[in-house]
Parts: C-alpha cells; structure tokens; sequence
C-alpha cells in the first residue's frame, strides 16, 4: 500500500475541514430548527390551553397564600389585609388580590363556567380575548339573564379578578371589561315577581319598534332582527344561516343549533322573500358581526328610549307571542310550552320559563300578538 504523498495529505486535511464545517453547519440547522419547533410547540401549547387551565393561571398568579399574608401583615404592620389592601379601607371597594381558599374556589368555578360558555358562543379558545366587553354582555344576556342578584355579583368580581390575573401575566393590556356601564345594565335584568320584567323580553310595542327603526334606518342588521323576532333564531343561528338550508317550497328553515340539535323552522313567506337562496351565508357567521348586531340594536333601543336592550329579547318576544297564539288554539299551559320548545331548540320543557314566566296567561289581556 503506497504512503499519501504531500498534496494528498494536504487535499485530505482540506476534506476533514470541510467535513467538520459541514458538521457544525448541520448541527446548527438542527439546533435552529429545533429552538424554532420548541418555540412553536409552547404557543401552540398556550393557545389550546383549555380555559380551566387558564382562569386557574390567572387566578393564582394574584392569589396570597398564608405566608404571603403574614409577611404583609408584619411590612406593613397591620391587622386586617382587607381593610389595608382595600382604597381607603372602603369595603365596597374590590380587593387587587384573592385571600383565602374558599374565595378562590369560588372565583375559579364561575370563572371557569361563564368563559367555557364565551367559548362555546363565539368559538374563541384565548381567554384574553373573552375579556370582551361585548363578548362578557353576550354571555350574561345568553346565560344569566334570570340569575339572582348575588349570582350575578359573584358572576362579574370573578370575571374582574381573572382580567386582573391576565393583566399581571401580560396576557392583555386592555382596562377591565366589567364597567359601570355594564354594571348597571346587568341590573336591568331583575325583577320583582314582574312578568313584564326585561329579562323576559322587550314590552311587545317596543319589539317591533326596534325592528322598524333599523328597516327604516336600512340597516344590515334589519333583516337579522326580524329573523329573531318572528322566527325565534338564536344569534349565532342567523349569523351562520345558509343558502342552502332554506327551504322556500315549504317555508321552512332548516336549522342546526346548540348541542347539533336540528329544528324546521317555519318562516311568512313575505320574510322568506328577503332571503338569497344563492349565498353560502347569508349573513357572517363571526363573532365580530354578532358583536354588531348587538351593538346595532342596543343603539337602537338608546335612540327609540327604550331603557332594556339586547338580541336576545327579540327571540323571548317570539316565544311569548308563540305561547299566546297556542293558547288562543286551545292548547293548555304544558302543550303550549312543549310546542314552544320544540320551535326554540331547547331539549327541557323548562328552559321556556326564561322566556315566558310562570303567570304570563293570566295576564293575556295585557299583550297583542304580534302579526307576522
């Protein structure tokens, strides 16, 4: 076997240099690439994040455990944190952390309920951007229009100390969603035995002065509203509603709605006629229409004076108008409320007693169906 001479040695070592260089190149791709991959893995990770995770994130990144509440006491020398943490030591004033298991707890499990709710109506997975006015009035209207006072006031500090938790973890930098504004206005909502109260609907003139006001304003969401007044749909239900699942030959509308639940639903053929069978959607099925539609209609009922507003109430407004046509047939209490489910999508008999409350027959006299 011949020796390598000088210039194969030399060409030898040039190979080995370019063979480590290539080495460390390829090591430096994959080190690269896999930073890059780990880095999309953890957004990935954070952004399917279920919302229990979430809110509990949130919540513990401002809860004090026992040490933490000690150490202020001795800092700061005092006896009650509450008082100290507190404005003023107003105690109206909501406290910038959580103390106590109990209260945590708490917070956690109506956190955790409302935003799978926000979830489930808007299809958004983050919860810094359920933080949302408009979505959090969406899911109060959907959801808790019937809760008692201090449901709804445990309701909107556990959706304050999630925002607060979000804003110290950086999640988002927008103000706390739960204003005077929306305060007062969860307030409409209660009522005192009242079967005319706003959480059961708009008073039936005021239902259809809305629905013309926007016709005669030409609005885009005139038609919408009119599909929830004399139709019954939900507002994610118009906002998905499809060309294809008209059927103008029988007058109905083919529906899928909550839980997959499918329901014909008759529709006047002078209602039917503003209809494009040839969309694919009629509307936009995204949270930012729906968020206009209800926007829309609450400017509506701002400038017509009406102190109640929301989407919703045009769908309970179908059903009390339903209940007393039924009735006016000859139908008895529980077959009107059963034909009323079936029309609203609901599976329980009971759900209708959100939208027509018990002794709204004796006080039939007091309403006009309205005319579709």
């Amino acid at each position: 076997m011949q020796k390598p001479n000088a210039s194969q040695k030399e060409a030898n070592v040039r190979q080995d240099n370019l063979d480590e260089r290539l080495n460390g190149t390829k090591i430096l791709i994959l080190e690269t690439a896999g930073n890059i991959i780990q880095g999309c893995r953890k957004r990935y990770a954070m952004s399917l994040s279920s919302i229990s995770n979430q809110v509990n994130h949130a919540l513990s990144k401002i809860t004090w455990d026992k040490e933490q509440i000690n150490q202020y006491k001795k800092s700061k020398n005092v006896v009650s944190v509450k008082k100290a943490l507190r404005p003023k030591g107003d105690p109206t004033k909501p406290l910038p952390v959580i103390l106590g298991v109990n209260t945590r707890r708490t917070y956690f499990q109506t956190a955790t309920l409302f935003f799978k709710r926000a979830e489930e109506i808007t299809d958004e997975g983050l919860l810094a951007n359920l933080l949302d006015e408009e979505i959090i009035m969406s899911t109060f209207e959907e959801y808790y229009s019937a809760s008692a006072p201090g449901t709804v006031n445990k309701l909107l500090a556990a959706v304050g100390k999630v925002h607060l938790g979000c804003t110290k973890l950086g999640w988002t930098k927008d103000e706390n969603p739960i204003t005077p504004e929306l305060r007062a206005w969860t307030k409409t909502f209660r009522d005192d035995s009242d079967v005319r109260s706003p959480r059961f609907g708009y008073k039936t003139e005021d239902s259809q002065k809305v629905v013309s006001f926007l016709k005669n304003q030409k609005s885009g969401y005139a038609l919408p509203s009119e599909l929830a007044l004399y139709c019954g749909l939900r507002e994610d239900e118009i906002a998905g509603l499809r060309g294809e699942s008209i059927d103008g030959k029988n007058r109905i509308l083919h529906i899928i709605g909550k839980g997959g639940r499918y329901r014909p639903v008759p529709i006047e053929q002078e209602l039917l006629d503003q209809l494009n069978h040839s969309k694919q959607f009629l509307f936009t099925p995204s949270s930012s229409w729906r968020a206009g539609f209800r926007r829309t209609v609450r400017e509506a009922t701002k400038t017509l004076g009406i102190e109640i507003s929301g989407v919703h109430r045009l769908r309970a407004n179908f059903a009390q108008n339903k209940y007393l046509e039924f009735r006016s047939q000859g139908m008895d209490d529980r077959e009107a409320r059963l034909k009323i489910s079936e029309l609203l999508g609901h599976a329980r008999i009971d759900v209708t007693y959100k939208y027509v409350p018990m002794g709204f027959d004796q006080v039939m006299d007091s309403f006009t169906v309205i005319e579709e």
